[in-house]
């Protein structure tokens, strides 16, 4: 950022003190003799305000510092004193900082910033010192400037003042509501999707690719993170290099993480002049003497808020000052007895003031304003009001708030009276078209942490059950089925003020319940997680009696199973597994569920699933069968829970290696979803169908079910979702086992990259996919990559699940043929000896995994002049093969059979079966295929395994 740049509201402020250049007379007188000296005319649009014009004026000297000094020169031969003196040193040439691109004004992206507030006043030397602040920031290290000090004093104000002084300077501008880190990951969000980066279904991890992208970037980008009140978990969101980050915040420990900066009340003088300019009549005087003006500013000490308050109450009731300084002094010595603790006793006397006058004027406005006790602190969307007005409201404010133009009127008084603002902001550029964008009503915190305090009992219980019902109604409904996540995402930060979880309803729970889904399906996962069991934790202590309640009831388990889902996308799936097979015993043993309880089924699906990544696959086939029954018995053949279960099957037949059932069940699956408006599903669908194919060893017919969908994934999900990566994953192997190395290398590094960038390097599909790009790498003759790649791999394996895991012996296969293709024939012996015995064991002689391992030992054994058992193993496996008929691996077997039997001394036997399985070869892959012609060669011919996605 250019110092020029930094310092034009510097030199705007100190113009405006220099005596005449207030009048458009002598600024005009100016302007012209400047254009005289300079020889040239300076065209800008002109005002009959100074500060304008002097805006104005400076963009048109900035990229000329000769003309910017010879203003400065000008402005102190004609003005004496302090301010035009300063001016002109100001206006001393300093090098503007290169950038490696400009953009245009119509490419700058400036999101979600509050509207000015065009009654700011004063705050010269803080602005000053936050543009100071800035300066000393490098593009190697971001120190953010702090503003820290109580509620009331004008943080936000502040930075937002700056902000739109400083809107040319940057190229890109984010605003961040920082209260909670949901908004905050919703926000970074909102950026990468403006910025077109890639979404992970992780925000942690969408958030990580939005600050790496800062990091590099040639813009000249600042980030405003207010009402930031916890360092430990927001300073990670931070950007750490390449731009400028600003953060408010009432808690001193950010002074240890950035530049502190502490915003302080108004000096006397910036009180009076607020309160002079604010309290003015139709012709533009001043209501208010400056001594009115200095005695209320004493008694409100010069707190802003308390100023802009009063200054709006002055303006709706006209009460002479000294009565208001009265009233004030009268509910202070009441507030003194009660002591409220941490806040000025001036806005509690304000707060005690408006409620009395509101009740007076409208108890139903008065009972509006009490509910923001409980409300979040960016505000509400008056929408919300009125889709909850139906809720269990006192009488006469759910009538107000079914009406439409009642509540206008009630949100007009309360702006009125300087106890609430609508908030609008700046687009943020990707909210869709049917969003709600109407601004939200706000009440600022410290006046809703003083109505929290001093609300008698009876109020304070009557606001909250308001909030709690209006909330509860609001409830847009399962985000899995009702695509309303705009509202909400509106609803998120009114949850815990109102203290949802302890609403003591059913729907109340159920809005907690919803909101935790809808922070897992928007990638929010640990958030998911702290309100899953915050919930649950709450609930278990309740009162058993009522079955939604205590440790086993409905609520309760329900929340449980929902920390089990979030708790497995962070990472800990061991943590998953034993929560959610807890979860689901309590579901079967509670008398008021038990197995055939919807939810008890519904959650089931989650302990097949982590059956299938224990791989435990038999008994995930078993369990599943039977949830599938039940679930057709409950629930019907169509309905959305029958579907997902039915294709759970199909997903542990294909584990299963039963790859024809599968396909045969996920067609039928798919043909429900044909039409239902479940485009998402019947891709997913239809995709499975290809992986089955490619099982069975139909390679054509899987590419061909592929080209017909993968074109339509554009158009339903994004490349970054999961189903996106792992059907680019089945595309990649489809091409490689069809012989086209060089398109499968291609695509399946893009795949990996993609799913890494998106998932984390250590996630499961991560893994899977590095294993698939080893084994092309292999066969396209890139040992030394392949051979880092799989090291990789199975170390994650091993990590994460052990050394007798399927998954886990099944890389040790692939890494055996890969050290096969390194001429290390002897290590590929050892672990394949092993693995095939362990898969045996674990999956049986004729699983998919087993055979694989015993081609695969077969070879190593022939390798090594092992003849005899090299021919009694490739025996087996193709006895064990031949239900799969002319399946290209085992055709591929046959061929390394007749290698067998020719070391055996059966020559003729050998050339009847090698002819016989290399013509029916060449007719199924094509005589160019790779693997025909290493057949043609006289080579034995590998089986790798690709296992799909639990």
């Amino acid at each position: 950022m250019s110092d020029l740049g930094i310092s034009r509201s510097h030199l705007i402020e100190v113009l405006l003190r220099v005596p005449g250049l207030e009048s458009r007379l002598t600024r005009d007188s100016r302007v012209a003799e400047l254009s005289e000296a300079l020889t040239r005319d300076l065209m800008f649009a002109r005002s009959d305000d100074a500060a304008e014009d002097l805006a104005a004026l400076l963009d048109e000297l900035l990229d000329a510092p000769a003309d910017l000094r010879a203003f400065g020169d000008i402005i102190v031969a004609r003005h004496r004193g302090d301010a035009a003196q300063r001016f002109a040193e100001l206006t001393v040439v300093r090098p503007r900082s290169s950038r490696r691109h400009v953009y245009r004004p119509e490419e700058r992206i400036n999101g979600d910033i509050p509207i000015r507030n065009r009654n700011f006043t004063g705050r010269i030397e803080l602005l000053e010192r936050l543009s100071r602040a800035l300066e000393q920031d490098s593009t190697t290290s971001v120190l953010p400037p702090a503003l820290n000090g109580m509620g009331g004093v004008g943080k936000t104000q502040l930075v937002n003042e700056y902000v739109h002084r400083h809107l040319d300077q940057y190229d890109l501008i984010w605003w961040i509501p920082a209260e909670q880190i949901s908004t905050v990951l919703s926000s970074l969000t909102q950026l990468a999707q403006r910025l077109d980066l890639p979404l992970a279904d992780d925000q942690q991890e969408t958030a990580r690719t939005v600050l790496n992208w800062l990091a590099g970037s040639d813009r000249e980008w600042l980030l405003v993170y207010d009402n930031a009140d916890d360092p430990a978990r927001l300073t990670p969101l931070l950007p750490s290099t390449g731009g400028h980050v600003i953060v408010t915040t009432r808690n001193e420990e950010w002074s240890t993480i950035g530049i502190a900066i502490e915003v302080d009340v108004f000096q006397r003088k910036e009180s009076i002049e607020l309160l002079t300019k604010r309290a003015t009549d139709d012709a533009g005087h001043s209501m208010i003497t400056d001594v009115e003006a200095d005695e209320l500013a004493d008694k409100l000490g010069d707190l802003p808020l308390a100023l802009e308050q009063a200054a709006a109450w002055y303006l709706a009731t006209l009460m002479p000052i000294r009565e208001y300084i009265d009233l004030l002094d009268d509910r202070i010595e009441l507030l003194n007895e009660g002591k409220p603790p941490g806040y000025p006793l001036t806005v509690a006397a304000f707060v005690a003031v408006a409620m009395e006058k509101l009740r007076g004027l409208d108890e139903t406005l008065a009972e509006l304003f009490a509910m923001f006790a409980f409300l979040g602190g960016d505000g509400i969307r008056q929408s919300l009001l009125r889709r909850g007005s139906s809720a269990a409201l006192s009488a006469p404010l759910s009538r107000a708030l079914q009406d439409s133009m009642r509540t206008s009127q009630m949100v007009r008084e309360l702006r009125r009276y300087g106890l609430a603002k609508t908030v609008s902001r700046s687009p943020s550029a990707t909210t869709p078209a049917s969003a709600d964008k109407s601004p939200r009503l706000q009440v600022h915190r410290l006046v809703q942490r003083v109505l929290r305090d001093t609300l008698d009992p009876a109020e304070r219980d009557q606001a909250l059950r308001n909030v709690q019902n209006l909330l509860a109604v609001a409830n847009p409904g399962d985000p899995d089925e009702i695509g309303e996540l705009d509202l909400q995402s509106e609803m998120g930060p009114h949850l815990r003020p109102a203290d949802m979880i302890h609403s003591g309803t059913p729907q109340g729970r159920q809005t907690v319940l919803d909101h935790a889904r809808f922070l897992y399906i928007t990638g929010d996962f640990d958030s998911s997680r702290q309100l899953a069991a915050d919930a649950s934790e709450g609930w278990a202590a309740e009162d058993p009696a009522d079955p939604h309640l205590g440790p086993d009831g409905q609520s309760t388990l329900l929340a449980r199973a929902q920390v089990a889902n979030a708790t497995r996308q962070l990472g800990d799936s061991q943590l998953a597994a034993d929560i959610i097979r807890d979860t689901y015993e309590r579901f079967v043993r509670n008398p008021n569920l038990g197995p055939r309880n919807a939810f008890t089924l519904i959650t089931g699906n989650q302990l097949g699933h982590v059956m299938r990544i224990d791989g435990q696959y038999r008994d995930a086939l078993e369990f599943d069968q039977q949830s599938a029954r039940l679930h057709k018995d409950v629930f019907g053949d169509d309905e959305v829970y029958t579907l997902r279960v039915r294709s759970n099957v199909a997903v542990d037949q294909r584990l299963m290696g039963e790859f024809d059932a599968a396909r045969a069940l996920d067609e039928e699956v798919a043909s429900h979803y044909a039409g239902s408006g479940r485009d998402v599903e019947a891709f997913r669908m239809n995709i499975n169908v290809a992986r089955n194919y490619y099982g069975l060893g139909q390679y054509k017919k899987a590419l061909q079910r592929l080209e017909e969908w993968l074109p339509l994934q554009k158009t339903l999900i994004r490349d970054t979702h999961p189903l996106a990566l792992m059907a680019q994953r089945t595309h990649a192997i489809t091409l490689r086992k069809l012989g086209r190395l060089d398109d499968a290398v291609q695509v399946m590094r893009e795949a990996h990259e993609r799913t890494v960038r998106t998932l984390n390097e250590v996630h499961e599909h991560s893994v899977v996919a590095a294993m698939s790009l080893a084994n092309a790498y292999r066969q396209a003759g890139q040992l030394e990559p392949a051979a880092k790649l799989m090291q990789k791999v199975l170390d994650r394996y091993r990590t994460d699940f052990g050394h007798e895991h399927p998954l886990t012996l099944a890389a040790e296969v692939n890494q055996a043929v890969l050290l096969r293709a390194q001429g290390e024939v002897g290590a590929a012996t050892g672990i394949d000896e092993t693995a095939y015995a362990r898969l045996r064991d674990k999956l049986g002689p004729g699983h998919a995994y087993t055979i694989c391992a015993g081609t695969s030992l077969a070879t190593d054994y022939a390798a090594t002049g092992r003849t005899e058992e090299a021919l009694a193993l490739s025996k087996r496996v193709v006895e064990l093969s031949q239900a799969a008929g002319d399946h290209p691996y085992v055709l591929m077997r046959i061929v390394n059979l007749a290698h067998d039997l020719r070391a055996t001394g059966e020559p003729e036997r050998a050339s009847e079966v090698f002819d016989d399985a290399h013509r029916r070869l060449r007719e199924l892959l094509g005589a160019e295929h790779p693997e025909v012609l290493l057949v043609a060669a006289g080579r034995r011919l590998e089986g790798d395994i690709e296992p799909p996605p639990t």
